[in-house]
C-alpha cells in the first residue's frame, strides 16, 4: 500500500459569525428580544447593565454618560473589527425621558387574537359591503390558518355569488402571515412561495413543484420532476429542502411568539416593534426595545482584556485568556448587533412611511401604494433579505396609535386587486378592458403594473378573461 501526499486547493464558503449573529438578532421581535437580552445577561459576565448612579459631572446614568470612566479606559486589539471602545458608554434602549410624548399610555398594548388582527387589516383592503363576506371567512379560520368552511356554504349563508367569496377569500389569503386561510396544505405553501417570490426571495422550482406536480412530490419522484422542469436533480434537491426549511405548514402558529405556550396563546399582546410619532419636522421614528436599560462591556473585563493584551506572557493561562477574550468579543458583537437592528429597522420604517405617506396620514386604502421590499432595499443601499429579516413578523404603531404589521404597508397589491376589480366591474360590457389595457390605465394612475401582473391578480379574484366578458 503506496502513502502519497498531495496539495489541493479548495473553495468553500463559510459564514461570518458576526453576520449570523447579526442576521440572528434582526430578525427578533420586541418580546423575543427582550428574552434575548436577558439570556445574553445570564450567560455572558463580560456584559451587563451599569449602574443606576448618576455620573457626578452630568447627572446621567453611569453607562450612557460620555465623561464617565467606561468612556475613559482604552482598549487594544489586534483585531481591525473589535471596536470595544464604542460601546462602552452602553446601549440605550429607553425613549427620552424628557420627552413629552413617551408617555406610557403610548405604549400599552392592546390584546388582540389571529382573527381580530385578520379582521382589523382587512377592514383597509375591502369594501365595506365585503366586509361582511370577511368576517364569515375569518370565523372559520382554526388555530392552525386553515380555512375550515366552503365558499358554497357562505355564498348560501349570504346570499351571494360564490365568485365574491373566492374574490374576498383571496384577498384575506395576501394578509399576514403568510399562507393564511388556505383550505389545504397544497395551497397554503403555494401561497407562501408566491409571496417570498414577488420579494425576489423565492425558489421558481419549488413554485412549479408545488403548483403542477404536487402528487410526484410527495412520493419522492424528484427524477421525473427534474425531466419535467428541464432541472437537475440537485435543484430539485434544493427545492425540496427549500420547502422544508422556508415554508410554514402551520400558519397560524406564526401570529403568537414562538417562546409562548400555546395555553398562553389567548392572552398575547401585540406589542408594536417600533412607533411613528408626526412631529413639526416630519415624522420621528422610536425602536422599541429593553425600556429603561442600557448594556456596556464590565469594566472588570475590560481591565483583563486591557492587561491581556498589553503583556501576552503575563501570569494569566491559557484557559483564562480564552475566557476573557471570549467573553469579551462576545459582548462587542452582541451590543453592535444591536445597535446595528435597532439602526436597521429605524431607516426601514423611516423609509417605508416616507413612501406611504398618504397612507400613514389618512388611513385610507386608496393611497396605499405598491411596495415591494426590493424597492426599499434600493433606496437604503441594502441588500433585499435584510429588509425581509427586519421586517418579518413585526409591527408597527402609526401616529394613528393604530398597530399593524409591517407587511400591510408593503401590500400595495390588494390595492391593485382592488382598482383592477373596480375597473372592470365599471367597463362597457359590450367592449370589456383587455389586460393591457388595465394595465396601461393603472401607469397612467401611476401604478406600475405590467399585463402579466394584471392577469395574476384578475385570476386571483377569478374574474374572466375580457373575451368570455363580452356581452
Amino acid at each position: 500500500m503506496a502513502i502519497e501526499q498531495n496539495l489541493r486547493q479548495t473553495l468553500s464558503q463559510r459564514i461570518d459569525p458576526k453576520l449570523i449573529m447579526a442576521n440572528s438578532i434582526l430578525q427578533l421581535g420586541v418580546l423575543e428580544l427582550q428574552q434575548a437580552i436577558e439570556q445574553e445577561l445570564e450567560e455572558n459576565p463580560a456584559i451587563e447593565k451599569p449602574d443606576d448612579d448618576p455620573c457626578q459631572n452630568c447627572e446621567q446614568p453611569a453607562g450612557s454618560c460620555s465623561d464617565c470612566q467606561f468612556r475613559k479606559t482604552t482598549v487594544y486589539s489586534d483585531t481591525p473589527d473589535l471596536q470595544l471602545a464604542d460601546f462602552e458608554h452602553g446601549v440605550d434602549f429607553a425613549a427620552d425621558r424628557d420627552d413629552p410624548e413617551s408617555d406610557f399610555l403610548s405604549n400599552i398594548s392592546a390584546q388582540v387574537s389571529m382573527q381580530d388582527h385578520l379582521l382589523s387589516s382587512l377592514r383597509a383592503a375591502v369594501p365595506v359591503d365585503q366586509f361582511q363576506i370577511g368576517e364569515h371567512i375569518v370565523s372559520s379560520i382554526n388555530d392552525s390558518g386553515y380555512f375550515e368552511g366552503t365558499v358554497e356554504d357562505i355564498a348560501l349563508d349570504l346570499g351571494k355569488d360564490p365568485s365574491e367569496i373566492e374574490s374576498v377569500l383571496a384577498i384575506i389569503q395576501t394578509l399576514d402571515p403568510p399562507g393564511i386561510a388556505a383550505r389545504d396544505i397544497r395551497e397554503c405553501l403555494r401561497i407562501q412561495l408566491e409571496r417570498l417570490a414577488e420579494e425576489g426571495a423565492g425558489n421558481a422550482v419549488a413554485l412549479a413543484m408545488v403548483r403542477n406536480y404536487w402528487d410526484d412530490m410527495l412520493a419522492g419522484r424528484f427524477g421525473r420532476i427534474a425531466r419535467r422542469l428541464h432541472v437537475s436533480s440537485k435543484d430539485v434537491a434544493s427545492a425540496v429542502e427549500f420547502v422544508r426549511v422556508r415554508l410554514n405548514p402551520y400558519p397560524g402558529s406564526c401570529f403568537r411568539p414562538p417562546f409562548v405556550g400555546q395555553a398562553a396563546a389567548d392572552s398575547a399582546t401585540l406589542t408594536p416593534d417600533a412607533i411613528v410619532r408626526r412631529t413639526a419636522g416630519g415624522y420621528e421614528v422610536e425602536v422599541v426595545g429593553y425600556d429603561q436599560i442600557s448594556l456596556a462591556i464590565s469594566p472588570k473585563y475590560l481591565a483583563l482584556y486591557d492587561e491581556m493584551r498589553r503583556n501576552p506572557e503575563g501570569k494569566y493561562s491559557k484557559e483564562e485568556r480564552e475566557h476573557v477574550f471570549g467573553m469579551v468579543e462576545r459582548a462587542d458583537l452582541f451590543i453592535r448587533s444591536l445597535n446595528e437592528r435597532r439602526r436597521t429597522l429605524r431607516d426601514i420604517t423611516r423609509a417605508v412611511v416616507e413612501y406611504q405617506q398618504g397612507y400613514v396620514e389618512t388611513g385610507s386604502q386608496g393611497f396605499l401604494r405598491p411596495l415591494t421590499r426590493t424597492t426599499v432595499a434600493g433606496i437604503l443601499g441594502i441588500h433585499q433579505s435584510t429588509v425581509s429579516r427586519a421586517t418579518a413578523n413585526k409591527f408597527v404603531q402609526l401616529p394613528s396609535e393604530e398597530i399593524i404589521p409591517y407587511d400591510h404597508l408593503f401590500g400595495g397589491s390588494t390595492n391593485v386587486k382592488t382598482l383592477i376589480k373596480d375597473l372592470i366591474d365599471n367597463e362597457d360590457k359590450t367592449d370589456p378592458l383587455s389586460d393591457q389595457a388595465i394595465a396601461d390605465i393603472l401607469n397612467q394612475q401611476g401604478y406600475d403594473v405590467a399585463r402579466r401582473t394584471v392577469v395574476k391578480y384578475r385570476e386571483a379574484q377569478r374574474i374572466l378573461s375580457s373575451r368570455k366578458r363580452r356581452q
